[in-house]
């Protein structure tokens, strides 16, 4: 498929899994469970074919078998890339997530002793803020960044959904940023990302991971205190002719499903 209708079907599916969720089941962990149930089911294979280099990834995601640790946050997202060089590498993204107050224009779930902990530990850590309403200010900021804005803008959502400004419901924000600014509101969206992009046009591609050999192998499981995260997306990228793989994870800490 092309880059702009696979980037298109994350958001989709995010789009479609938050709003299912709000408001009976507006709760930041059913929500994350329910999105990633609903990622995997759509994206375990997918070859993107209208870039320069083939671009193939697999998904599968684990969860937390031992009481949960806040030192890395909620989800992390294990990515092992391949390049068409040849050369690989293993680097995890971390999402602390926060829905919005119902009524109100505060994160108030998100603390700041809690948020430095993370942060510490896993300096490119995103705040992932889940809004039941439209939003449309963090938009430009990946926009800019993409070769073909009005494909996106008017055939995708166009399209889909009659409109020309497109939006989302999940918003990935640099911890490091929202420290700075020592407010948790929908002000912050300006500063953030979708993160259906966040996923497919960073991660995946091997920008703002966490590379440091300690905490993706704390991470993976791998260490007594084990500090993981809720939930564990694994995924594995190429972009050239191998196959991705998938990188390993202990799996006497991480099971499958929500039960583990």
């Amino acid at each position: 498929m092309y880059f702009y209708e696979y980037l298109y079907l994350v958001e989709e599916a995010i789009v479609k899994t938050i709003r299912k969720c709000y408001p009976a089941s507006w709760d930041e962990n059913h929500i994350s469970f329910s999105l990633v149930d609903e990622l995997y089911a759509r994206n375990r294979n997918v070859s993107v074919e209208d870039l320069d280099r083939p671009f193939k990834i697999v998904w599968d995601f684990r969860k937390l078998r031992l009481p949960e640790e806040s030192t890395y946050g909620d989800i992390g997202i294990l990515v092992r890339l391949t390049s068409w060089a040849g050369e690989t590498i293993e680097g995890v993204g971390l999402l602390e997530a926060k829905r919005r107050d119902i009524g109100k224009g505060s994160f108030s779930a998100a603390k700041t002793k809690q948020l430095k902990r993370i942060v510490k530990n896993a300096p490119r850590s995103q705040l992932l803020l889940y809004d039941y309403e439209n939003v449309s200010s963090c938009m430009d900021n990946w926009l800019v960044q993409c070769k073909d804005d009005f494909f996106y803008r008017k055939r995708y959502y166009g399209q889909q959904y009659g409109i020309s400004n497109p939006f989302t419901h999940a918003v990935c924000v640099p911890i490091s940023v929202a420290l700075s600014l020592d407010a948790y509101t929908t002000d912050l969206h300006k500063f953030g990302v979708p993160l259906s992009y966040q996923l497919v046009g960073r991660y995946f591609r091997g920008f703002d991971l966490e590379m440091n050999p300690d905490t993706v192998s704390a991470v993976k499981g791998n260490v007594e205190r084990h500090g993981g995260c809720r939930i564990l997306m694994i995924v594995g990228v190429s972009t050239g002719p191998a196959e991705p793989e998938l990188p390993a994870v202990n799996e006497d800490v991480y099971g499958r499903g929500r039960d583990g």
